[in-house]
């Protein structure tokens, strides 16, 4: 988890070197030997499984063809978690050539659950403290190391996630099903660093920008250890670069024996600089800091990347009497343009494997979906991702995970679990500092830190430096120190349309939003609840008999018949899908039934989509709202660990089921919308720069194609994140009771959105008096459904396609 990639340049000055290779993994209860003996070179490892790179013990089986098709059907739970009850042994054998003058380090970056360290056979750490998934401790092996072969072997206990017993660790809540060795043993590459009389730590750079950011002073911090037992003069280099810019600094210290000292170097006044923007808002232009420190004959380097960029967050205004939160909504503002945060949750892959393509893949979706960020609730992924979102111009939103001991209070922690979380925090903070992509930390999830835990955590980000907006926690509850969040949670389950553009009633007595999801706020996790795969997804990881228990109205769980309980039998074990009846009920009622699968795809898919881009559309159509503004949404998820019939706007075989679809028409760059909850027809604008010359059309048609009404109309110019309305259709009273309404937005001429909605005389009434907690979602009053039936009468439609490929490149 270093600050920056490891370079040729990095590997031949400083001899850094990542572990990834040569590891192998064995049970304890195959090899009983002890810790002094395991890690002793010569030591046998027949029979021991290798392993490409540092990972799970799940990951290392899958490696080795244990478990073929884990994603299939029930497969999961085939595999025995009783061999994980016992400890693991990762080890690893290096070959090193100490020279005179050469102090050698061994880098600890998290242990997923908590180890014992072993090295030529002596003991250099206790479990005790190494511990922790983001904790980062740093050992001197100069004395241990000899010429040639060197073992380095962790004797490594199961993760515990729980209050109790457990450690500052990652789990996977109700995300995915449990891996069955819990995630145990080590997610990034320990590091063995090969340097002389200095190192460099804790690099980085601290940016005071203009207002108007036509100017930034940059100023490099860097520590300095001197390794020796002797003072060393020491003369620091720094530049930072990008094209066409160089900025040089230069100061000479002396760095006491054995000691760390924190050098901070002259200012560089930088104009007029290359400013980093989110995607749909400008470019990301990025700057490269080295330093280096010459002591004694050898030098000492380190490299980072970084943005210059300004991050603001505030409560929005209260108005009496018509703000439903007493302290207002939090909201975000890059480079003082304040905009509305739309993303989803992110998961790992179930068992920590991290693919570099992968994640490429996946950001290109959310990119292509409009989206801007997403939102990380611990299960921090290696550096990679975060500088591929530098480079993408995606937004970072981390913070800590909820529901494990994370979330304890304080005062059940013991001594070394408060030491692991003030090292987890500082190394945290020293990791995404420099990342333009991270633009805030949530210092809680379902609840705000106590003041003790607060203490740990904030001291933490101080000491590296920390500079972005810090929140008290994803729910609306406030912290000794960092006082409200202003954010909200909810709901998980189906929610038709007009519920999302309720901006109101207002919080009961419990403090309860009863309309959790409305267009108001900042929403850290909110979803319509299940997500139906595609056919061609399904097919690959569920057989035809599991498929039936999705949509067949017959399916029971032993307490009635009916779509009410809609289930998926022994498989919503290992997807966390129970609560699908909730889903399709809705669906049934809503667009008409359904007698086989693919009759319930056209259905599903349909149903998936209008819901999801009107969640999207009503948070950016209320942003402007001047006293209930909508200001941030996060769905839940974004995507998962698993083939999964919940939570993800996409599948894990990145396949696009109808909410990736609903989610990319409503996040357009010029949007043309229409807002459930007065009938106006909305334009937005979340390009970076002021839009003219568009022009706004709305045709009510009937459903046999006849158009009702037309209404055209040229929209204002839009400043850069605005919405504005622009005109209300007509709809006849006499209008089939299930009719559309297309929008279409024209520029110069050119169509840049084109929207269609399914309507109905009839719409969705949602019982609100019952419709309360975040963890709802809408109840419906008795016969309060819309009636879009009239879909399932439509004539088959004439569907031509022409296709042209070129390559580029390879």
């Amino acid at each position: 988890m270093s600050a920056s990639p490891v370079t040729a340049q990095d590997k031949a000055v400083q001899g850094l070197g990542d572990l990834v290779h040569g590891w192998k993994i064995q049970s304890s209860a195959v090899a009983k030997d002890t810790g002094d003996t395991v890690s002793k070179p010569g030591y046998p490892t027949t029979g021991w499984l290798p392993i490409s790179q540092p990972e799970t013990l799940m990951a290392g089986l899958l490696e080795n063809g244990r478990y073929p098709d884990i994603f299939k059907s029930n497969n999961l739970a085939g595999v025995p978690a009783d061999q994980f009850a016992v400890n693991w042994w990762y080890r690893d054998e290096v070959i090193v050539r100490p020279r005179s003058g050469q102090h050698h380090f061994l880098v600890m970056n998290g242990v997923v659950g908590r180890a014992n360290l072993w090295v030529n056979g002596t003991k250099v750490a206790d479990q005790a403290q190494l511990q922790g998934a983001y904790s980062k401790l740093e050992y001197d092996l100069t004395p241990l190391l000899r010429d040639g072969t060197n073992v380095i072997a962790l004797d490594v206990y199961r993760n515990d996630t729980t209050n109790k017993n457990g450690q500052l660790t990652l789990d996977m809540v109700d995300w995915n099903p449990k891996s069955p060795d819990n995630w145990t043993g080590l997610q990034f590459a320990p590091q063995l660093l090969q340097e002389g009389a200095v190192s460099v730590r804790n690099t980085h750079v601290l940016q005071n920008n203009a207002p108007d950011l036509s100017a930034s002073d940059l100023t490099v911090k860097t520590d300095l250890r001197n390794n020796t037992a002797t003072d060393q003069t020491v003369d620091v280099f720094s530049s930072t670069t990008r094209p066409g810019t160089w900025l040089p600094a230069y100061q000479r210290v002396t760095v006491q024996a054995n000691s760390t000292k924190t050098v901070t170097l002259p200012t560089a006044h930088l104009r007029h600089p290359a400013v980093w923007w989110p995607y749909q808002m400008g470019s990301q232009p990025m700057y490269h800091l080295d330093v280096y420190a010459l002591a004694h004959g050898t030098v000492g380097h380190q490299a980072e990347d970084f943005g210059v960029r300004t991050v603001t967050s505030t409560l929005t205004p209260v108005t009496p009497g018509k703000t439903l939160a007493p302290n207002g909504y939090r909201q975000f503002a890059i480079n003082g343009v304040p905009f509305v945060v739309r993303g989803g949750g992110w998961s790992q892959d179930l068992f920590l494997r991290y693919s570099p393509q992968n994640v490429h893949d996946q950001l290109s979706y959310i990119r292509n979906m409009g989206l801007n960020s997403i939102r990380f609730e611990g299960n921090f992924p290696p550096d990679d991702m975060f500088q591929q979102m530098d480079r993408m111009g995606i937004l970072a939103m981390p913070g800590w995970q909820c529901c494990n001991k994370w979330e304890q209070k304080s005062s059940g922690w013991s001594a070394d679990i408060k030491a692991s979380a003030a090292n987890q925090a500082q190394n945290v903070a020293a990791w995404l500092r420099d990342h333009p992509s991270v633009f805030t930390f949530f210092q809680g999830s379902d609840n705000e830190p106590d003041p003790a835990k607060e203490a740990i955590f904030l001291d933490g980000f101080k000491a590296a430096d920390w500079s972005t907006p810090q929140v008290a926690a994803a729910e609306y509850k406030a912290s000794a120190q960092l006082g409200p969040a202003g954010a909200k949670e909810g709901p998980y389950n189906y929610a038709p349309p007009t519920y999302w553009w309720n901006s109101g009633p207002e919080m009961n007595e419990g403090g309860d939003y009863t309309n959790a999801g409305g267009a108001f706020g900042f929403d850290t996790e909110s979803s319509p609840g299940n997500t139906i795969p595609t056919q061609d997804s399904l097919n690959r990881f569920l057989p035809p008999a599991d498929q039936n228990q999705i949509w067949d109205p017959s399916s029971t769980n032993g307490k009635g018949t009916g779509p009410n309980i809609f289930h998926t039998n022994n498989y919503s074990d290992y997807t966390s899908v129970g609560r699908l009846g909730r889903y399709n009920t809705p669906l049934w009622n809503r667009y008409g039934h359904w007698t086989d699968m693919a009759s319930y795809q056209r259905i599903a898919q349909a149903g998936g989509y209008e819901v999801t881009r009107s969640q999207f559309e009503a948070y950016l159509g209320h942003a402007k709202d001047p006293a209930n503004p909508s200001t941030g949404l996060i769905y839940w998820q974004m995507n998962k660990a698993w083939p999964s019939l919940m939570w993800e706007l996409y599948g894990y075989d990145l396949d696009q089921p109808g909410v990736f679809f609903g989610a990319q028409q409503a996040n357009e760059p010029l949007h043309i919308m229409y807002a459930y909850d007065d009938g106006s027809v909305k334009v937005t604008n979340l390009t970076g720069r002021q839009q003219s010359g568009l022009h706004a059309t709305a045709q009510v048609i009937d459903l046999n194609g006849t158009v009702r009404d037309t209404k055209q109309v040229d929209v204002p110019s839009l400043a850069t994140q605005d919405v504005q309305s622009v005109l209300r259709p007509t709809v006849p009273a006499d209008v089939s009771s299930t009719y559309f309404l297309k929008l279409v937005l024209t520029q110069g001429g050119k169509v840049v959105s084109r929207n269609v909605y399914w309507l109905s005389t009839k719409p969705d009434q949602v019982d609100f008096d019952r419709t309360i907690g975040e963890g709802s979602g809408a109840e419906f009053l008795p016969n309060g459904y819309a009636d879009l039936t009239g879909l399932q009468s439509l004539a088959q439609a004439q569907v031509k396609v022409q296709a042209h490929t070129q390559k580029d490149g390879d």
